[in-house]
């Protein structure tokens, strides 16, 4: 089941009063359209991608200076038509792509290295009948069966 919280917890997440909440869910209109609901409570109910939305809406108004009918049309333009069914989409620019692709690669090759390190200090403790395992694990890092 996706993630649902109150009108409370969104305020309380994004920073906001309450009603500055309902203004932006007002501003957004459709968008919000089944991710939205009420509780046996009669409480507004919100579904994690309405609570995405919802911040992505503060993150445009802050950054961009707009006001909150302007970002949430900007919004609209960047998500497109969401499917309630699939869930939500959000469009990457290719160069932030890129630098988040370079900066994942960047920390799996550093821990690469500390775990072949860490290999090569076990190599070097093995007792006579074990060091057959050594012809198993890269002797460099220049190796490139583990790269």
């Amino acid at each position: 089941m996706a993630a649902m919280v109150t009108l409370d917890d969104v305020a309380r997440f994004l920073g906001l009063s309450k009603r500055a909440v309902r203004v932006r869910v007002d501003a957004l209109g459709d968008m919000l359209e089944g991710y939205l609901s009420r509780d046996d409570r009669n409480r507004l109910i919100f579904r994690g991608e309405a609570v995405a939305i919802l911040r992505r809406l503060e993150e445009l108004r802050r950054e961009e200076g707009l006001a909150i009918r302007a970002a949430a049309d900007k919004l609209r333009g960047e998500l497109g038509e969401p499917d309630a069914s699939s869930g939500m989409w959000i469009v990457i620019r290719p160069e932030v792509e890129i630098s988040l692709v370079q900066e994942l690669l960047e920390d799996v090759s550093r821990e690469r290295d500390q775990w072949r390190e860490y290999a090569l200090a076990l190599q070097s403790v093995l007792p006579p009948e074990l060091k057959w395992l050594q012809s198993v694990a890269p002797t460099s890092s220049g190796d490139r069966r583990l790269n």
